[in-house]
C-alpha cells in the first residue's frame, strides 16, 4: 500500500448507490448470495444495535495506507454529516476551476458578488483547515503507531455532539508490495459503510467544528499536534465506532495487551475544522 498506484486518485466514498455493490478485485459480485447478505445483516444489526462497523481486510496494510483510510473516512463523515456541501475532491475541483476561469467571468450584481465571495471565502478557509490536518497526520502515522483515531463533532472535548471513533489496532501492518493498495481497502470500507448505514439521518444537522485526535507514542517528538495527558474518550454521548481489522491468518501480528499502550497518549489536532454551506 505505500505503492499507490494511479487509480487511488480522486477515488471518492459513495454511500449512496443504485446496487449497493462495490467490487473489489473482481470478488463483491455475489458469486455466493446467501453468504453476503448474511454478512450484510451482521453489519446492519451491528451499526443499529451497537454503534459499530467492523471491516475485515484482506491483507496487511502499511503505515501510509493508514494514514490514507483515516484522512478518507474523515472527508466522508464531514460530508455525509452535513460539514460540507459537497465532497471534499468535488469542493477542490471547483475550486481550482473557480481559480482558472475567474478573469474571465461576466460583471454581476453587487449582492449575488458578495454572497458568493463569502462562500468562497468559507470554503478556503475549511479546504485550508483540512489540508494542515492531513499533512500533519502523515507526519505523526510517520513517527508512531497509531491505533484509535477520534473525530469528535461540535460541543467540548468532555461532552461533543458526535462522536466517532477509528479503531486500527486489529490491524496487521507491512510494509512495500506485501501490503494491501490503498484503493482496494477504501472500496471494501466505504461499501461496508454503505451496507451499515451507519452516518445518514434524515434530520438536519447545525454546523459544527470538528476536533481530531490522535493515539500516538508519548515519546513520537510529533509537534504540532498538542497532547491532552489527562484526556479521557467522552463516555455521556453514543459513539459510532469504525473497527479495521486484518483477517485471520493473515501476517503476523503479536497479541497486544493493555500494557502495551501504557505509554500511548492522546493528541490533539490545534486546528478545529468548521463547517459551511452554501
Amino acid at each position: 500500500m505505500a505503492d499507490q498506484k494511479t487509480d487511488d486518485a480522486g477515488l471518492e466514498p459513495r454511500l449512496a448507490g443504485s446496487d449497493g455493490a462495490v467490487e473489489q478485485g473482481g470478488s463483491c459480485r455475489g458469486s455466493k448470495p446467501d453468504h453476503t447478505e448474511l454478512n450484510d445483516a451482521e453489519v446492519v444489526r451491528r451499526a443499529r444495535e451497537e454503534g459499530r462497523v467492523d471491516v475485515v481486510l484482506a491483507g496487511t496494510v502499511s503505515q501510509e495506507g493508514c494514514c490514507r483510510v483515516v484522512s478518507e473516512i474523515l472527508k466522508c463523515i464531514l460530508y455525509q454529516r452535513q460539514q460540507l456541501p459537497m465532497t471534499y475532491d468535488q469542493l477542490v475541483y471547483s475550486q481550482k476551476k473557480e481559480h482558472g476561469s475567474i478573469q474571465d467571468e461576466e460583471v454581476v450584481s453587487w449582492r449575488p458578488a458578495q454572497t458568493t465571495d463569502s462562500d468562497r471565502r468559507k470554503c478556503l478557509r475549511t479546504l485550508g483547515e483540512l489540508e494542515e490536518v492531513f499533512q500533519h497526520l502523515e507526519q505523526l502515522f510517520s513517527l508512531s503507531l497509531v491505533p484509535r483515531v477520534l473525530l469528535l463533532l461540535g460541543g467540548s472535548l468532555i461532552l461533543p455532539k458526535e462522536l466517532y471513533e477509528i479503531d486500527m489496532e486489529a490491524l496487521v501492518l507491512a510494509a512495500g508490495d506485501t501490503s494491501l493498495r490503498v484503493s482496494s481497502c477504501l472500496r471494501q470500507l466505504f461499501r461496508t459503510l454503505f451496507v451499515a448505514d451507519l452516518l445518514s439521518d434524515a434530520r438536519p444537522v447545525r454546523l459544527m467544528a470538528t476536533t481530531v485526535l490522535v493515539l500516538a507514542h508519548r515519546d513520537c517528538g510529533v509537534g504540532w499536534f498538542r497532547p491532552k495527558l489527562d484526556f479521557n474518550v467522552p463516555t455521556r454521548v453514543k459513539r459510532q465506532v469504525i473497527a479495521l481489522s486484518t483477517g485471520a491468518g493473515i501476517g503476523s501480528s503479536p497479541q497486544r495487551k493493555a500494557s502495551d499502550w501504557e505509554h500511548y497518549v492522546w493528541f490533539q489536532a490545534p486546528v478545529a475544522i468548521k463547517g459551511f454551506s452554501k
